[in-house]
């Protein structure tokens, strides 16, 4: 089954139906920032690593029947074989562990203590809508970095210990503001008649309020629903030309679909198959995403996007098939070797011995965190005042279309877009 980040975890916090205004700022109480420390930009590493080896593991399902991620665990791979080859972290050889979660919580929390058992120095990367893993890392004082933060306990958007990078719970503050890039004037909204949805559509209003086009109609449906031509039917009759889409798998599908070519819908990236969206035709071409990273089409304009395409390239040579270019995704493949980078470059400021402990230690002091401009520098000492989300440290989206004709995500433009501040300006 193709990959695909799920998005129903990202709501489980909860944010009770209010009035928008009074729910925002609710929502985003209490941001303040963080104390002076150290800024995290990494040392150069001696060329001849010397110390002892270290692990990293990254925990992922491969080879299931449910979603896979072997596209992850190859760039984490890919990233590993390019810190190894400039000294390792800070000096130690780097060894990467790939614990198959398997879609299976028992075989989750199985992941979480081997990382245990094994000393690893961090956890780079983690899919597992099932959970259990956080609370087992973070007893131990090992970091998770760049986790998906999809886990069904929400323990990955809120452990200490946790670090998440791609902001995909902020996709529906985004969307509007996209939407009317592509040319919306007249939003709409689509989503299940779940209290699990509450937070996701609150937030599509706060975006909407804050690029001037209020969403209406707001339809909620069932989640068995089937038949979503009475949904389009009424967008239409409103002439809604927009709509933000708080469905998920086949119904999303099913929407974009009947969309066709007279409504612009918006997700967020990674939720959704090229490979399926390929089978919609022209009808899906009226679709925007809105994506944590720059498009891997990119590489020409982001220098360390065309570095980790070379290390996927050396690594694909060097024998690994899930390497390959078919397989690798803007969200995914990029998460998953960005988790790396940030192990290397904080872990070689870390003083005194390389431990999981001292690296977290680390984390928690670093500014400034430059990452070549794939996402904005990172602050990993201030959290995000969102409850239930505070541990998203990278809340900068941009914005994709797809194009049919290529079979593929697009730039919709060289915009970013802060996903808390459209909230904050919502909530004001």
């Amino acid at each position: 089954m193709r990959r695909r980040y799920g998005l129903r975890g990202l709501a489980r916090t909860g944010l009770a139906r209010a009035g928008l205004a009074a729910a925002l700022a609710a929502t985003l109480a209490g941001c303040g920032g963080g104390s002076d420390a150290a800024s995290g930009s990494a040392a150069a590493s001696d060329p001849a690593a010397k110390g002892s080896p270290v692990k990293l593991m990254i925990i992922a399902p491969t080879g299931t029947a449910g979603t896979n991620y072997p596209e992850m665990v190859a760039a984490a791979r890919a990233a590993v074989r390019g810190v190894n080859a400039r000294g390792g972290i800070a000096g130690h050889p780097v060894e990467l562990v790939h614990c198959n979660e398997r879609n299976d919580a028992a075989s989750a929390k199985k992941c979480a203590q081997q990382a245990v058992d094994s000393g690893v120095l961090a956890v780079v990367s983690e899919v597992s809508g099932t959970g259990g893993i956080m609370p087992i890392l973070q007893n131990a004082g090992i970091p998770s970095i760049g986790s998906a933060g999809i886990s069904a306990d929400g323990s990955e958007l809120s452990s200490p210990a946790s670090y998440v990078i791609s902001p995909l719970t902020l996709y529906p503050a985004v969307c509007p503001a996209l939407l009317a890039k592509a040319g919306a004037s007249h939003l709409g909204l689509v989503g299940y008649d779940l209290s699990a949805s509450d937070r996701l559509i609150v937030m599509a209003e706060g975006g909407a309020k804050a690029v001037h086009h209020p969403i209406n109609p707001k339809i909620r449906i069932p989640i068995t629903t089937s038949d979503f031509t009475p949904a389009i039917s009424q967008l239409s009759r409103s002439g809604a030309d927009g709509a933000v889409l708080v469905v998920f798998d086949q119904a999303a599908y099913s929407v974009i679909a009947k969309a066709g070519q007279q409504i612009r819908t918006c997700h967020a990236a990674g939720t959704l198959s090229p490979k399926y969206l390929a089978t919609l035709g022209p009808a899906a071409d009226k679709l925007v995403v809105a994506t944590a990273f720059p498009e891997l089409s990119q590489a020409a304009q982001f220098p360390e996007v065309a570095r980790m395409v070379a290390e996927l390239n050396a690594e694909q040579t060097a024998g690994d098939a899930d390497a390959a270019p078919a397989l690798r995704t803007t969200t995914t493949t990029t998460g998953a070797w960005l988790s790396v980078q940030i192990a290397e470059k904080v872990g070689n400021q870390v003083s005194g011995p390389l431990t999981s402990k001292n690296l977290l230690a680390q984390l928690n002091r670093t500014r400034k965190l430059d990452l070549g401009g794939i996402v904005p520098p990172l602050d990993l000492t201030a959290t995000t005042p969102i409850p239930g989300a505070e541990r998203i440290f990278n809340t900068t989206l941009r914005g994709a279309r797809w194009d049919s004709a290529s079979k593929s995500f697009v730039p919709l433009g060289p915009e970013t877009y802060n996903g808390l501040d459209i909230l904050r300006r919502a909530a004001s």
